[in-house]
């Protein structure tokens, strides 16, 4: 099918370009005629590749992939931010993203920009345009906007997004400075164990067996772990790699996502974290798909794909079954064991009394105080774990290097009592 170059006008007086796949010119006019767009030029272009086609691979392509400009959180909200204002204010898709292409500075967003707007102009949504860049949009993102579209309501669910992207920012931030001293203080302490076993501790090795003093077991630990280190550390690191690649691939696959995002909300002081974020989620986006009249179902539907969890996800599509059989919200909630009593009796409350969306949103306000509430006091919850923690290795550690040179001493003093000669 030939591919047709094109100049068109926008209801602004704003020119746009590009190109489509069609049978003829009446084809285009009429597609472009579709989008409120003014033709200007149209001409076929002979080998050109349709607006929207894969990039062409190669080592090139690669190289320019791997060193492209990061795309980092706050370009990304400020993206969504401009692009709800633009749309609320009514400007048609296109001309949005083709202004804030021009208005970011970001070239890895810039380029992805123009990659959407020329998935739109071929007849793609904008949820699937988006897909197709899971480095800058995110599959929470991509499920939110499909959400949008799905059920009418893209404007509030761009809303949502921004909201919830500058709220996970924010908790990121925190939860990253929070980490930042004990983080210092392992690596501090991983250079301490490396500089006292490669220099400090040999010596004291060859001072033992030249006075046939015992090792103390903690040096022999010691020892052994250095040496197994300095002749194995290539297939260590090897198979950490090893472990990790493999790992990845099994949260590729269907099972492997299901049971991690099961697994990750048990962990220690995260997991309760990312718990209370994900039902934050699940509020705030129920409430807005009900709050616009959706069906239930429908609006259970799509929320379940919006949370970022599979296993929460699945949990919300069989409250979809029971609804679907007349048993309501709370009593499938309560049975399936993710959600939390608080969290049923608001939504048993709203059930009766017909207010629903509003309990929605006071469960998704007690929840994100909740969390930055957590956040706040991770260092505070941290630090006794790594006081413990590094308490043990340095007392390990000081035995280790300690003993040796007590054993060297008691050793000395044996041979004097004895009537031997201190070495010099």
């Amino acid at each position: 099918m030939p591919i047709f170059k094109y100049k068109v006008r926008d209801k602004d007086g704003g020119i746009l370009t590009g190109t489509l796949e069609g049978t003829d010119v009446g084809t285009i006019v009429e597609r472009l005629d579709l989008l409120g767009y003014v033709p200007i030029t149209i001409q076929e272009a002979k080998g050109v590749k349709a607006s929207g086609a894969a990039p062409s691979g190669g080592m090139m392509a690669t190289l320019n992939r791997a060193f492209a400009q990061k795309v980092k959180p706050t370009d990304v909200v400020n993206f969504t931010r401009q692009f709800v204002t633009l749309h609320k204010a009514g400007l048609p898709m296109l001309s949005a993203i083709a202004a804030l292409q021009n208005q970011t500075r970001n070239k890895t967003l810039v380029n992805a920009l123009d990659l959407i707007r020329k998935d739109l102009m071929g007849g793609a949504s904008l949820s699937a345009a988006m897909a197709k860049h899971p480095a800058i949009f995110n599959e929470l993102y991509v499920n939110s906007i499909w959400a949008g579209e799905t059920g009418g309501v893209l404007d509030d669910i761009l809303l949502r997004l921004v909201e919830l992207l500058e709220h996970e920012r924010k908790m990121r931030s925190e939860v990253m400075s929070a980490l930042r001293y004990p983080i210092m203080v392992i690596i501090a302490f991983g250079g301490a164990v490396v500089v006292l076993s490669a220099f400090v501790l040999p010596k004291f090795i060859d001072m033992i067996a030249k006075v046939g003093a015992k090792t103390p077991l903690p040096t022999k630990i010691l020892i052994l772990f250095t040496n197994f280190m300095k002749h194995y550390w290539g297939i260590v690191f090897l198979a950490i790699g090893g472990v990790a690649a493999l790992f990845y691939l099994f949260l590729r696959t269907k099972d492997g996502r299901y049971w991690w995002d099961k697994t990750k909300l048990k962990i220690p002081i995260f997991g309760d974290i990312l718990y209370k974020m994900t039902l934050s989620r699940f509020s705030r986006m129920f409430e807005t798909l009900d709050r616009t009249g959706l069906p239930i179902l429908r609006s259970l539907a799509l929320v379940g794909k919006t949370t970022g969890n599979v296993w929460v996800g699945g949990a919300i599509d069989k409250l979809s079954e029971s609804v679907r059989r007349g048993r309501g919200l709370a009593a499938p909630m309560r049975e399936s064991g993710v959600f939390p009593p608080m969290v049923v009796q608001m939504v048993a409350t709203g059930e009766e009394s017909g207010a629903l969306d509003e309990m929605l949103r006071q469960v998704s306000e007690y929840y994100d105080q909740e969390v930055e509430y957590a956040v706040k006091n991770l260092t505070s919850m941290i630090e006794p774990i790594l006081l413990l923690v590094l308490g043990g290795g340095v007392v390990f550690l000081i035995i280790a290097i300690i003993a040796p040179y007590m054993s060297i001493l008691s050793s000395f003093g044996s041979e004097q009592q004895g009537g031997g000669v201190v070495p010099q």
